[in-house]
């Protein structure tokens, strides 16, 4: 699915009260059906990229962002919450028509 990449977030840790966290999360932007009634523009949202140390695999587009990417991924229960999480994420190069 081709989506707009915004922001690359990562963070490792504890919280005061001895929750441990560690996470990598990219925030994306994804146009809206052309042939919605009621909505128009583009819908934004986050998506778990993995642990922490997957960040590093995204580091080359620092600086870059916004960029185009194809992204497939599955929709997951974590807590009473429902994640999205990446599957597989590729960057889309201007002329690519894959």
């Amino acid at each position: 699915m081709l989506m707009t990449l915004r922001k690359v977030s990562w963070n490792k840790g504890q919280t005061d009260n001895g929750i441990e966290y560690d996470y990598c999360r990219i925030d994306c932007d994804m146009p809206i059906y052309e042939g919605s009634k009621n909505e128009f523009g583009v819908d934004s949202f986050t998506l778990e990229f993995g642990p922490m140390e997957r960040h590093k695999e995204l580091l080359h587009l620092k600086g870059k962002l916004p960029v185009q990417v194809d992204v497939a991924y599955h929709e997951a229960k974590k807590g009473k919450n429902i994640i999205r999480v990446v599957d597989h994420l590729r960057e889309v190069k201007a002329g690519d028509k894959s």
